[in-house]
């Protein structure tokens, strides 16, 4: 059943990846679908610093996504982007794939994998597909606490393809641990790494690391959907990352 649910997965990702920029910096990726479910989704995150070069990198995301299949849930995304001392423009359109292998549970480790293809606004930038393992784990009775606390591991590569592309290959990771304390407030930490060129070892100069708290929760409305909401606060903690990072994400979802 699992090494049916990789193959039918891999065929859509390529066939995805093959027919349409970047992975969102500060979004966990769970490997759950919401079978049967629309979705609205906005993130957003906005830098501090006392660096000029470094103040103000703000990037906000728009995106819809439904689950067709229990094992897939295909989005689009729509992200705008406003460096430093620039204004708010559109970077690029994007096809996003979220597939999950087993039921929740089902194994110590709930296995996804994702998969998406960014077609870049501008012809002075290239393509990129972004894919990788997404994977979670739910420990109960915590160091004895009686509570429960989830764990969600992201590991991306990227690669650019078509006209103005690099041959880099960046790698993103991205780690969120959090307690249940109830469905409305779920506090937790989370960790955003990502670094430059994982081939050439001699070109991974600069590479960034992102370490704070963050806030999860659930209100269920029942027949008129329910919203999901992340509030965190990154610590920059190297010299190539600005000092702290506001970010957030709000979801609406609705079974139809």
């Amino acid at each position: 059943m699992l090494r049916n649910k990789l193959i039918a997965a891999a065929t859509v990702a390529a066939a995805s990846l093959l027919t349409s920029y970047a992975y969102a910096d500060f979004e966990i990726r769970y490997p759950i679908v919401d079978y049967r479910e629309f979705e609205f989704e906005h993130n957003g995150s906005t830098s501090l610093d006392s660096r000029s070069a470094m103040n103000n990198n703000q990037s906000y995301t728009f995106e819809l996504g439904y689950g067709l299949f229990p094992w897939w849930e295909p989005e689009i995304e729509a992200p705008f982007n406003a460096p430093p001392g620039a204004n708010n423009a559109f970077s690029n359109f994007t096809l996003e794939n979220t597939f999950q292998f087993a039921e929740a549970g089902e194994y110590w480790l709930t296995p996804g994998f994702f998969a998406q293809y960014s077609h870049a606004a501008s012809r002075a930038n290239a393509d990129q597909i972004t894919f990788g393992p997404t994977v979670q784990h739910e420990w109960n009775d915590t160091l004895g606490s009686k509570l429960a606390t989830l764990h969600t591991l992201n590991l991306f590569v990227s690669k650019q393809v078509g006209r103005n592309r690099n041959d880099a290959t960046p790698m993103a990771v991205a780690w969120q641990s959090r307690i249940d304390i109830n469905p409305f407030f779920e506090p937790g930490v989370e960790y955003y790494g990502n670094f430059n060129n994982i081939v050439d070892r001699t070109t991974m100069s600069g590479p960034t690391h992102r370490v704070g708290p963050v806030v999860v929760g659930l209100v269920n409305f029942y027949q008129y959907g329910k919203v999901k909401y992340e509030a965190g606060y990154l610590f920059g903690l190297n010299n190539a990352t600005e000092r702290g990072t506001i970010r957030w994400r709000f979801e609406y979802e609705r079974a139809f």
